[in-house]
């Protein structure tokens, strides 16, 4: 009995953390959470956790992109790669079949062989070539996984469910989740950090300048504004597409390579392709002109521009609009980066500095690099005093700062960011790392909590009147005895709700169906009980002997069907997924409880009865 009153009261220790979180309106669990984070954040790990389907969330399916992991790995690339990716791409939409299959199929149409591309001394055959693209796939699916993880986690989400889903599908259910925005934002975005140096003024002055000639060059009077369609066929297919045609503008209404300081409003509302009077290095470009200005310098014609002019150097673009929106800030960089993310050891974000006028009222990110990332922004801040280091993030530029001193400490920060939930995102996904090739979301769903609430009010109801209607039963059919399993039962529930609390485990909508499971096996173990004692009874034997008895012939049946069951809630759990572990869970959990409060709870309380009072009749 002390046992049995032991386990009552730390049962009630383990849910107690359970009935305050739960008792509590949303005011005040965001108050405590802002007075006391580490209290509130306690109180949710001690705690049930409920499930996706019982206080809502996303749930997200995200694709890796095949097509962009094969241009990444690819060597050589030309035209016919490019079409065939294209291609690809558009028949496996259609299709759903093996992108990397079809890839090589259209390849051969083209009698090109894979290992035109991908071959190595290692890889000198199809088959070899194959293989590697198929390693490299798993290989990148399985870090987007960890990386992905490791995002979530650093997020804050209670018991996610992360997981892969054929080739290169990951599937992630997020429950509680308030901000679906955030959390989109926050998984995919491919989180590559780059740390590249500017070239000279004068480098991005003669770039633009020759890039404007070319292009007024091409411009015919006679030419009429192409629709988007007629754009992206002829963009295609004649590189000498003219600047009116695609633009819709005279040259002397675009073409003006460098404003005056005076003149820079009306220049706004003039030129296209101009140096920033403020800041000579880089160009802005009108945002609703972004996708065509892309288009231009894609050309072939003004990539050798860029690279007979230039060398080694490339158009990135700022990461927000500027000049009341109207404009995007365009850096020309250095191709190759001196630095990327993968030396980041520490990424924390924190108020602007108030020494700073710009950084008022926005917030940063503090970048910790390790001992080689500090060794090389040592070595090229130290040979690049007075020049410009862009810090790009996913190709973009948000900031590009001017390098006063060596850097010998390996620090760095990430400055004016809006608000404190993008700096707070932004260090998430740099300390999680990049993932190794963006992904993207096709198929998300969002649950209410107000369906939630609605599954958890017709779950609990449900368990309720099962409960009822069973101890109902048992009072009428064992009189006192029945009573006695009734009190079983209650304990029975509040035993495997503590250990799902113990173990902070998520209760989901299936394990409640699976703790209503539970009770109707409890009860079967008592009736086997009980019906045993009767017989013994009939037979003439005493009270104690009967009991006994009963106990004993009972425990074989009640232990063969346990054992059984339990086998297959290990099954299903072992090769489930989602739902259906939250059931086996309950349910391996239930019958452990089960057997404990029907044969040791029931045959103490029998024991204690017998030996304090004469019985002289058993109620059953």
């Amino acid at each position: 009995m002390v046992l049995i009153l032991l386990l009552i009261i730390l049962a009630i220790y383990l849910l107690y953390p359970t009935y305050k979180l739960s008792s509590m309106v949303e005011e005040e669990k965001t108050a405590m959470e802002l007075q006391d984070k580490k209290s509130y954040f306690d109180l949710k790990d001690k705690a049930i956790n409920l499930g996706l389907d019982l206080q809502g969330g996303m749930h997200v399916i995200l694709e890796v992109d095949i097509k962009e992991l094969l241009n990444q790995l690819a060597k050589n690339k030309d035209v016919a790669f490019t079409d065939a990716l294209d291609k690809t791409e558009a028949q496996v939409q259609e299709t759903d079949e093996d992108f990397i299959a079809v890839f090589n199929r259209n390849l051969k149409e083209k009698d090109i062989n894979l290992v035109r591309y991908y071959g190595s001394r290692e890889r000198s055959s199809e088959s070899d070539v194959l293989s590697f693209l198929r390693d490299q796939t798993s290989e990148t699916v399985t870090r987007a996984l960890e990386i992905l993880r490791n995002r979530v986690d650093e997020f804050g989400v209670s018991e996610p469910i992360i997981q892969q889903q054929g080739d290169n599908r990951i599937i992630i259910e997020l429950a509680g989740i308030t901000d679906p925005g955030r959390v989109r934002e926050l998984i995919g975005k491919t989180a590559k950090l780059e740390f590249r140096l500017l070239k000279d003024p004068e480098i991005s002055l003669a770039v633009a300048e020759k890039i404007n000639k070319y292009v007024q060059s091409q411009i015919s009077p006679e030419d009429t504004l192409l629709t988007e369609e007629q754009l992206e066929e002829e963009v295609g297919e004649d590189t000498t597409v003219s600047l009116e045609r695609l633009f819709g503008e005279t040259a002397e209404e675009t073409l003006t390579t460098q404003p005056s300081e005076e003149d820079s409003t009306s220049i706004f509302e003039q030129n296209l392709f101009f140096l920033d009077p403020q800041d000579q290095q880089t160009l802005l470009i009108p945002a609703d002109k972004e996708d065509k200005f892309k288009q231009i310098t894609e050309l072939k014609e003004i990539q050798k521009i860029i690279t007979d002019v230039a060398g080694d150097a490339e158009f990135l673009w700022g990461s927000e609009p500027e000049y009341n929106d109207e404009f995007y800030r365009v850096y020309m960089v250095f191709s190759r980066p001196e630095l990327t993310g993968e030396t980041i050891t520490e990424a924390d974000p924190m108020p602007g500095s108030q020494m700073d006028p710009q950084s008022i009222g926005k917030f940063e990110v503090s970048l910790t690099l390790n001992d080689e990332g500090a060794r090389i922004f040592s070595r090229v801040t130290g040979a690049n005093v007075g020049k410009r280091l862009a810090i790009i993030l996913d190709n973009k530029v948000y900031m590009a700062p001017t390098i006063q001193v060596k850097i010998r400490d390996g620090r760095s920060r990430i400055t004016q960011i809006p608000t404190m939930d993008e700096a707070k995102d932004l260090a998430i996904v740099l300390k999680a790392g990049a993932l190794p090739a963006p992904v993207r979301i096709i198929e998300e769903r969002t649950v209410g909590p107000s369906l939630g609430r609605d599954s958890i009010l017709s779950g609990s109801q449900s368990a309720i009147y099962g409960i009822i209607i069973v101890a109902i039963f048992m009072l009428v059919y064992y009189k006192i005895s029945g009573a006695l399993a009734d009190l079983a039962l209650v304990l029975n529930v509040a035993f495997i709700m503590a250990v799902m609390a113990y173990f902070n485990a998520t209760l989901t909508l299936p394990g409640i169906a699976g703790i209503i499971l539970t009770i109707g096996m409890a009860v079967d173990a008592n009736v086997l009980i009980f019906e045993r004692i009767r017989e013994e009874l009939r037979k003439g034997k005493t009270i104690k002997a009967a009991i006994d008895q009963g106990y004993g012939n009972a425990f074989s049946a009640i232990l063969d069907a346990n054992v059984t069951t339990f086998i297959a809630g290990t099954v299903l759990y072992t090769f489930g997924s989602g739902p259906i572990k939250g059931f086996a869970l309950t349910l391996m959990i239930g019958i452990i409880a089960s057997m404990f409060t029907a044969i040791v709870v029931t045959r103490a309380i029998f024991d204690y009865a017998i030996s304090k009072w004469l019985v002289r009749h058993l109620s059953i």
